[in-house]
């Protein structure tokens, strides 16, 4: 009689449908509730930390335990038999993910370039060599601890009494997949809270290509893992592709069902040793441990899913705009694979070992976390291809029994070159929706809401001699009092200088300086005019009490000391020069390429830039121009041009192709002030005292963050979500 089957193992819902359903409530939470979803990212972030605790401990017990219990002379022969396929596929692996990586756009050049970004980055040596173990285990130093437990993997094979050590090692290593067990558990809710947060917050510009990035992963690993490696199999045993795929199908399916690549291994031992029959190798103890040994390396060793680390490593240098040195994209894939060594979880750690290694932001792991939600089948799908392949060749070597065919190895590698190079194709005709072309920031960024919210403003026409509100003339002398008495605060500005004062993408005025004048107006308790000033006139203006105070990025000259009642300065910024982005490395040392003679500099016609320019310069033949509007055209005879480091950076971005350069050991900081009339020194003290309080209480360190390093500001525009959508239409009629 047939055994009844319980309904409750029926209906039961495995981990990785509970994951899959977390991703998807996940993003419709984002959907639905937006920004408010941020809340959730300190729980993704504790998941995220989670699943690194048992890294190092794992990676170093496995590789120990898997060399170390080898006896010299079967290391020796298994060293001669599996160099080649090991080394096969790793090139194998890395040569597709570089011709699939083509699909994303290169990062553009740096907006800007100073000394202490570029000699930052980490000698060779200190991630190759572990000189200090600790230390590099301190400093997540991957590839430094793969090499030493590889190093005393190979010393415990020459040691006699090492039983209870390998013992140890086993131990661990089983105790740190039974964490990773435990953790393991919380993906649900780790990647809910993290695509939650993310699809509440990402920018819509970003979010195609996310998509891009996911398809191409999951595109990609299919082909390795479904077409060309069970391919290249076939063309070294007398099978057939399709008998090869049917092999592996079983240990293929447990792996993607359960997302754990750990549990093909007993199928894919069975599958192997299935294979080696049919080739020749009889049942032996040594094929057993040559078998036992290959697959036990192959977790290591041959986890191909992991290499896509250096997919994400390409995409996330374009979506965070942090160009790849020459030197780094040459090194990558070898850091990419000596990090990328274990189980599918070590991956984590080292997403963190690259990000920190090319100066990407942390948020390069919570990419990773949430989107392996869904690459991790293709992940894991590609890792057995890989198992399979070297449990079964590095035997057939071995035991001399392979059967090259050169014709259908050729073949294999040209069809998956071929796949490879179409899905690159045809995302690289996708460029231009997926990825759009990158615009300036500055011409986005938009006034804090909070600082203007409630403020009364207007800006003053250029034509008229005398601001509409100074109906009384006696109310023209710039002092608290006359401020308080006519309600406005006149503010003087110049729409020209980025990114202190200027006109956004909106046409609205806009900028640190303008961000000062509102807080200041706010403070008083006023309302604010705008007085646009021409450079050559802002003396004049101010002594006419056109205006009560000028932002706009206003240089400390000795002229304007004596002349003008000069605030405290506010900002202080290096020199800089605007030159090509392919040359920009060559500018970054001052003692350099400047100290040559017959160097070309254009320097905009100002009473602070000329005289410092020939000063810091002196061996340089400095060209005065009128303003900065006609440089491109300018700079074909130039090798750069002079400028802060703000406002160079800001017109660096926009007009691609351009770096801002902040030269080593180029001593030339300028001051900047707001500018007074010499009879305001009531004003001026007040002033004086209010810039400390706002530097005191965040708001300078605030502006700074938005305005020069181009950071997201919380209280921004709340973006686009269902909950505001529906509240907006339909609030009112309840």
């Amino acid at each position: 009689m047939a055994t009844a089957i319980s309904p409750a193992k029926t209906a039961r819902i495995t981990l990785p449908q509970l994951i899959l359903a977390g991703a998807i409530l996940g993003i419709a939470t984002g959907v639905i509730f937006g920004e408010r979803t941020a809340i959730l990212q300190p729980i993704g972030d504790a998941y995220g930390a989670m699943l690194q605790i048992a890294v190092y401990p794992y990676l170093l017990c496995s590789l120990m335990y898997g060399l170390g219990r080898l006896t010299p002379a079967t290391a020796r022969r298994l060293l001669q038999a599996g160099w080649l396929p090991f080394l096969f596929l790793w090139v194998l692996t890395l040569s597709s993910i570089w011709i699939l990586a083509h699909a994303i756009p290169p990062s553009p050049p740096p907006l800007s370039l100073t000394a202490s970004t570029s000699h930052g980055s980490l000698q060779l040596m200190q991630l190759l060599i572990p000189s200090n173990p600790f230390a590099a285990l301190r400093n997540n130093y991957v590839p430094a601890v793969v090499i030493f437990a590889i190093i005393y993997g190979v010393a415990f094979q020459g040691v006699a009494q090492k039983q209870t050590l390998l013992e140890i090692f086993d131990a661990v290593k089983t105790a740190s997949v039974k964490i990773w067990g435990w953790i393991v558990r919380l993906a649900p809710l780790g990647v809910f809270a993290l695509l939650a947060a993310t699809s509440g917050t990402v920018r819509s510009d970003r979010l195609a290509g996310m998509v891009l990035y996911v398809v191409i992963y999951l595109l990609g690993t299919g082909i390795l893992g479904l077409a060309v490696v069970p391919f290249l199999v076939s063309a070294l045993v007398p099978e057939s592709y399709l008998n090869i795929v049917r092999r592996l199908r079983p240990a293929m399916l447990l792996a993607v069902v359960t997302t754990l690549s750990v549990a093909a291994l007993p199928f894919v031992q069975r599958a192997a040793e299935s294979a080696l029959e049919d080739a020749g190798c009889g049942d032996s103890e040594e094929r057993r441990n040559v078998v036992q040994t290959s697959l036990s390396l192959s977790y290591v060793f041959a986890q191909l899913g992991n290499y896509f680390v250096y997919l994400l490593i390409l995409y996330s240098s374009y979506v965070s705009v942090v160009p790849l040195k020459l030197a780094e994209k040459v090194l990558l894939p070898l850091m990419t694979l000596l990090s990328c060594l274990g189980s599918p979880s070590a991956t984590f750690d080292s997403v963190v070992f690259l990000s920190n290694w090319l100066h990407l932001p942390a948020s390069v792991l919570d990419l990773y976390v949430e989107t392996s939600a869904v690459t991790r089948f293709g992940q894991v799908l590609v890792s057995v291809s890989g198992f399979f392949f070297i449990t079964l060749v590095v035997p057939l070597i071995y035991f001399k029994k392979i059967r090259f065919r050169a014709g259908r190895f050729v073949t294999g590698l040209c069809i998956g070159a071929l796949l490879c190079a179409v899905i690159a194709g045809g995302a690289f005709s996708l460029r231009r929706t997926m990825f759009p072309p990158a615009t300036s920031r500055y011409a986005f960024l938009q006034m804090d809401p909070r600082l203007t919210h409630g403020v009364k403003w207007s800006i003053a026409d250029a034509s008229q001699s005398l601001p509409v509100t100074a109906a009384d003339p006696a109310l023209n002398t710039s002092s608290i009092e006359n401020i308080h008495r006519r309600g406005v605060l006149r503010v003087g500005f110049n729409p020209q200088v980025i990114p202190f004062s200027y006109r956004n993408a909106r046409g609205e005025l806009a900028g640190f300086d303008i961000s000062y004048a509102y807080r200041l107006a706010r403070d008083l308790g006023v309302g604010i005019e705008f007085v646009p000033f021409a450079w050559s006139d802002l003396k004049s203006h101010l002594l006419d009490h056109r205006f009560d105070v000028a932002m706009s990025g206003i240089y400390e000259t000795n002229e304007r000391i004596q002349t003008l009642l000069m605030s405290d300065p506010y900002f202080e910024t290096p020199l800089a020069l605007i030159v090509p982005s392919g040359r920009a490395e060559v500018f970054l040392d001052g003692e350099g390429e400047l100290s040559h003679p017959g160097v070309k500099l254009a320097v905009f016609d100002d009473p602070v830039l000329v005289p410092l320019s020939r000063r810091l310069f002196p061996n340089a033949q400095i060209v005065t121009v009128p303003d900065y509007n006609s440089l491109p055209s300018v700079m074909n005879g130039m090798d750069g041009a002079v400028w802060t480091l703000e406002q160079a950076t800001a017109w660096a971005a926009e007009h691609p192709g351009f770096t801002a350069v902040a030269p080593d050991h180029v001593y030339g900081p300028i001051s900047t002030a707001f500018a007074m009339a010499p009879d305001s020194t009531e004003l001026g003290g007040y002033v004086n005292r209010w810039l400390q309080l706002r530097a005191n209480d965040g708001f300078r360190a605030e502006q700074i963050a938005y305005w020069f390093q181009l950071r997201p500001r919380h209280s921004a525009l709340i973006r686009w979500n269902l909950f505001d959508y529906l509240r907006a239409r339909y609030g009112h009629a309840s």
